[in-house]
């Protein structure tokens, strides 16, 4: 029997509904090396003085300030140096008036001195030292307790703990910490799934949400217990999720929550706890389940992976921040939408990337994983609204601490990309989607740049008229193969032949080649989005003959033929032309080190 969605809450009400049921966070104590990210839950008072001891802060010669209120650099102050002070040791020696003694950065003052002067502003002559430069009292030294006095309070409850308050807690001496603690068990269901690493039979795919979403927790302050993938078996879904429920204080479980005959998670929970409810007016994530088991929060996300990580952000990442203390650090900025958007007039979470302000949709489906790949977060449109403009100003809920590119490049793939990747001193996004893509978007003002493929005979260049074009490089397009003897095409109506996408120019070039072959009614036994993929499928016996870069040809010792060639072009919007990451990217392109790498 189906289940079917007769009534479907918003996501208001459903938001409201576990925001009723937040389970109470325990307590835990863990090391400092496994504290980073985690919510504090005591008062921390130091039991020390930081530093411990008064101790010099440069490198030079401790002394009297008094001593020195005439020096200048035409008449320095002569003094008598008396010894060193090594690190790590009591000093042995008392400075008198008159008298100085060598010390390194973060060692002990002696007794009688109250100042260091720096060794650039002193000269050793035999036992003398002469003095070019006054200081007054404390001056380069740090005094016992005057970072950190003894029995201050230096963090309390509620804060998150970061790399900064780690190293202030072992300055203190502690080697673990009481954190907040909300066990939250993670669970994939499918007989279709397989555990990373392992091999896939036909119709199997990798368990991703169990991964995904346990990290997600991870950012939220909770504490992720995987618990893998449970079958869709009645019995064993049963029992794995009682023992879920025993072992934590909530339970995430992705898939079996949709409609379909196979789909029993929300059935198993009706037996084992409450439903409270089941379906929402979300895109996506319409199938999402709410209930209790043993009076422990459940939440059955869907099971493709941006639905289940964007339902996960809307509703249960709400509920572990609300009991670890953490809603006031949700992860949000604002920018301007690079291109308009249509919605169905519902509530609907866009997935989005973010680059120089510009807020640009990603979205291919809730079921496709370079969605999430490419993705920095959500966009909610509220209901009844239909349409949003370019330029309008947009609130991204973004997933997790995510960096934003000081790039994104986009259009055709070529692996010399990666070579540029690896000399450019920031993080740059490259995506392909080919020619036309790659130029409407650089057109629009979202991508930087568009990366352009350029042939003979081809017409036109994509974007040439409103973009600048610069030049990159050009390349040999081969037909690669296993058998060397499958080169010259013969047979290949009855060959696997890899092609591309229809916005990619290689598509164009590759139906340009099987034509004057005399083939050009060839079917092409699936698509690639990249050179890499056309030879690792070659090289695997996926395909018989691929189209694709020569290098990558080489690389995976594949026997090939010449059949084309063409240039890469760069384009760019010239209003960008100024901005120091465009220079930067052109200046890269043109670099010995770009131009003499093997792969350039």
């Amino acid at each position: 029997m189906r289940k079917e969605f007769r009534t479907l809450l918003s996501l208001d009400e459903a938001r409201g509904i576990v925001l009723d049921r937040v389970p109470e966070a325990g307590q835990k104590t863990l090391p400092l090396e496994r504290a980073f990210g985690r919510i504090l839950d005591e008062r921390v008072v130091s039991p020390v003085d930081v530093p411990g001891f008064d101790r010099a802060a440069m490198d030079g010669y401790a002394l009297r300030s008094a001593d020195v209120l005439e020096a200048r650099e035409d008449r320095p102050v002569s003094l008598a140096l008396v010894g060193q002070v090594p690190m790590g040791r009591m000093p042995d020696v008392v400075v008198k008036v008159g008298e100085a003694v060598e010390v390194s950065t973060g060692s002990m003052m002696p007794k009688g001195a109250d100042s260091v002067v720096m060794v650039e502003h002193s000269e050793v002559e035999g036992e003398s030292l002469l003095i070019r430069r006054p200081v007054h009292v404390g001056e380069n030294t740090h005094r016992a307790g005057g970072d950190v006095a003894f029995g201050e309070t230096v963090l309390l409850p509620g804060r998150k703990l970061t790399s900064r308050e780690i190293g202030l807690l072992a300055a203190v001496g502690r080697k673990d910490v009481m954190v907040r603690s909300l066990k939250v068990g993670v669970a994939s269901t499918g007989n279709e799934l397989v555990p990373p690493g392992e091999d896939l039979s036909f119709g199997q795919i990798y368990d991703i949400n169990s991964y995904s979403i346990a990290s997600a927790v991870e950012e939220c302050g909770g504490s992720a217990v995987v618990f893998g993938i449970l079958p869709d078996d009645h019995d064993q879904m049963a029992e794995g999720l009682k023992v879920m429920a025993r072992d934590c204080d909530l339970i995430l479980v992705s898939g079996s929550t949709s409609a379909g005959i196979g789909d029993m998670v929300y059935k198993v929970l009706e037996e084992l706890g409450e439903v409270v409810f089941h379906g929402i007016n979300l895109k996506p994530g319409k199938p999402t389940l709410f209930g209790t088991i043993e009076e422990k929060p459940f939440f059955g996300l869907p099971g493709y992976p941006t639905s289940s990580l964007t339902v996960f952000g809307q509703l249960a990442a709400p509920v572990i921040r609300k009991a670890v203390g953490t809603e006031h650090l949700v992860p949000k900025t604002r920018g301007r939408l690079a291109r308009p958007v249509r919605s169905e007039g519902r509530r609907q979470m866009l997935s989005v990337g973010i680059v120089g302000g510009w807020v640009y949709p990603v979205d291919k489906g809730s079921g496709s994983i370079t969605t999430l790949a490419q993705a920095d977060g959500v966009v909610e449109i509220p209901d009844q609204v239909e349409r949003l403009d370019r330029g309008e100003e947009v609130e991204v809920q973004l997933f997790g601490d995510v960096p934003e590119p000081a790039l994104l490049v986009e259009g055709e793939d070529c692996p010399k990309l990666e070579v540029l990747a690896g000399i450019l001193p920031f993080e740059t996004r490259f995506v392909s989607t080919g020619s036309r893509r790659g130029a409407i978007s650089a057109e629009d003002g979202v991508a930087d740049f568009a990366v352009v493929s350029r042939s003979e005979g081809a017409g036109p260049v994509w974007g040439e008229g409103s973009l600048s074009v610069f030049e990159g490089y050009s390349r040999d397009l081969v037909i690669m193969a296993r058998n060397p003897k499958l080169l010259d095409l013969a047979g290949i109506e009855g060959l696997r032949v890899v092609g591309w996408s229809r916005d990619s120019e290689m598509n164009r070039i590759f139906r340009k080649v099987l034509e004057e072959s005399g083939h050009p009614l060839v079917r092409l036994a699936g698509q690639a989005r990249s050179h890499a993929a056309v030879a690792a499928s070659v090289k695997a016996g996926r395909a018989d003959l691929g189209f694709g870069v020569r290098q990558l040809a080489e690389e995976a010792g594949l026997a090939f033929r010449k059949v084309a060639e063409d240039e890469i072009l760069f384009l760019s919007d010239p209003e960008k032309k100024d901005r120091k990451s465009v220079r930067c990217f052109l200046e890269a392109l043109g670099s010995e080190e770009f131009r003499l790498c093997p792969h350039a």
